[in-house]
């Protein structure tokens, strides 16, 4: 369902655990050539796409893999071509009905909510917690991500899913996802990369450490213990 014009997300037969690396604790979000990771921003349509490629498993990238680039806004050269070649191949992401992607374009809250959702395999259909999404087209996607912990509201009972999900909250929902989302400050390691704009004091700190540093780890009590560092 592309609803709502042009959404990321198209399910296809790849979900769940097969596409996702689940098990590998991987960097799969990169700073900026200033050394920021701009937490506060908003996040692209082909930022969501290079997330989510460089989190395949490798059987299904290898199956999928191409640089074969449907899209006419899309140019082959472009450092995100080949992510959104190959997960619109794999039937992950899909573009608009006048053949463009709109790369450049922030993403929604629904529009990442849809994706969360599409990996999902349990077919769990949650309830509408939230007054400001019957009738959306994206309503069915978000209400299974809140009922699988993925994504939450506001305190005013809204999900404002025409916002703009921040890098932040891309990242806080990624790791959800993915299981990696157990972790305190003594999780960590010295010599880990920071950021400088990403304080301690930050309620996405966690987060965006959890994302940006591949590591080793063991989960004991309910808590990630990161073991290693490593360089994937």
């Amino acid at each position: 369902s592309t609803g709502g014009g042009g959404s990321i997300g198209g399910g296809g037969s790849t979900g769940g655990g097969e596409t996702m690396l689940t098990d590998d604790h991987i960097a799969y979000i990169s700073g900026y050539e200033d050394g920021t990771v701009r937490p506060q921003n908003n996040i692209t349509r082909a930022e969501v796409a290079m997330i989510f490629y460089r989190l395949l498993n490798g059987d299904v990238r290898t199956r999928y893999e191409t640089n074969d680039v449907t899209y006419v806004d899309v140019q082959s050269g472009a450092w995100y071509a080949t992510a959104v070649a190959t997960l619109s191949n794999a039937g992950i992401l899909s573009g608009y009905e006048d053949g463009t992607f709109h790369p450049d374009s922030i993403i929604t809250r629904a529009e990442f909510a849809t994706i969360a959702a599409k990996f999902d395999t349990t077919n769990t259909t949650g309830s509408n917690n939230f007054k400001d999404i019957t009738g959306h087209w994206a309503a069915q996607y978000i209400m299974r991500a809140n009922s699988l912990g993925w994504v939450s509201g506001y305190p005013d009972g809204t999900f404002r899913p025409d916002a703009a999900i921040t890098r932040a909250e891309a990242m806080t929902l990624t790791n959800s996802v993915l299981h990696r989302d157990a972790l305190t400050m003594d999780s960590l390691l010295d010599g880990m990369v920071e950021w400088p704009d990403n304080p301690e004091s930050a309620w996405y700190y966690l987060a965006v450490q959890e994302a940006t540093n591949s590591h080793d780890c063991i989960v004991e009590n309910g808590t990630e213990k990161w073991t290693a560092l490593s360089g994937r």
